[in-house]
């Protein structure tokens, strides 16, 4: 998936709002805007929109001379869904259909998220996930594959979302599974140390994307991570950050997330706000024909 020039306001808006997060001096915000402006000049926009966002988040490491500025955020997001997990397990538990309950908890979660301009209520989400119907759902196709596969990839995105991937992942009960993470701190994207703590492991074998990018990128991924992908039959990928590093790698894909802007809404068919569950099907061989 291609930047678009849409994206540019967005990207511009979204650098000043995490800079102004953190206690930087006027001079050197714009010291850094100077740095990504010049940065946007020379862009390859043919690229992801993910690989964009992995130099302006290496840009704001690199002035605040912090190889994980966000460790703090990341920390009590996780912490923060940690204490709520009984209630959300016994929710999935008592619910008619615990994987749907899962899989909407799953999907709201992606609501905690640092990156995207528009900044959505995490609560509010989350309540509204048990009542409202999504916009896009593949929810049956991923059950009956899900039933069949041998190897399941989960791919994460946000600190505290992880913590309702984790319980998707234990109502789904898969018993060969991966569950990647980011190779390097992006944002409030997950990494090996987060995984751990939220105790993916205990249901998942974590493995990193071996990039910083915020989002998984077929181009710039590790020969590991994409040596899984290609073995799994099923993919679950959380988010817009994978949803645009992948959307042109031809696998069996289940994409979940909360669509945070106009652009991802339209090439999803929703609209802003609405929470999805898209298939990407892997496109059919063609066969041989003699004229």
């Amino acid at each position: 998936m291609n930047i678009s020039l849409d994206c540019i306001p967005c990207i511009l808006n979204s650098f000043l709002r995490l800079l102004n997060k953190q206690a930087i001096p006027q001079e050197q915000r714009q010291e850094a805007m100077r740095l990504l402006l010049a940065h946007l000049v020379q862009a390859d926009y043919g690229q992801s929109p993910a690989l964009l966002g992995r130099e302006m988040h290496r840009l704001i490491r690199k002035i605040l001379d912090d190889p994980d500025p966000y460790r703090d955020s990341k920390k009590a997001a996780n912490r923060m869904m940690l204490q709520e997990l009984e209630n959300f397990r016994a929710r999935i538990n008592d619910a008619a259909d615990p994987l749907q309950t899962a899989l909407r908890l799953a999907i709201a979660g992606n609501v905690i998220d640092y990156g995207p301009q528009h900044q959505l209520d995490v609560w509010g989400t989350i309540e509204r996930a048990a009542h409202t119907p999504l916009a896009v759902d593949d929810s049956e196709a991923l059950r009956r594959e899900l039933s069949a596969s041998k190897q399941l990839l989960y791919i994460g995105d946000n600190c505290g979302e992880i913590v309702l991937d984790r319980l998707l992942l234990e109502t789904i009960a898969h018993p060969n599974v991966f569950f990647a993470v980011r190779g390097g701190p992006a944002i409030n994207d997950a990494t090996l140390e987060d995984a751990l703590a939220v105790g993916i492991d205990q249901f998942a074998r974590v493995i990193s994307t071996g990039d910083d990018a915020p989002g998984a990128v077929w181009e710039t991924a590790s020969p590991e991570f994409k040596d899984v992908l290609l073995a799994s039959d099923v993919v679950i990928a959380k988010g817009q950050g994978n949803l645009e590093g992948l959307s042109d790698v031809d696998h069996n894909i289940y994409y979940l997330l909360v669509a945070k802007c106009e652009l991802i809404a339209a090439r999803v068919g929703a609209q802003r706000g609405d929470f999805i569950l898209r298939h990407a099907p892997r496109k059919p061989k063609r066969e041989n024909t003699i004229d």
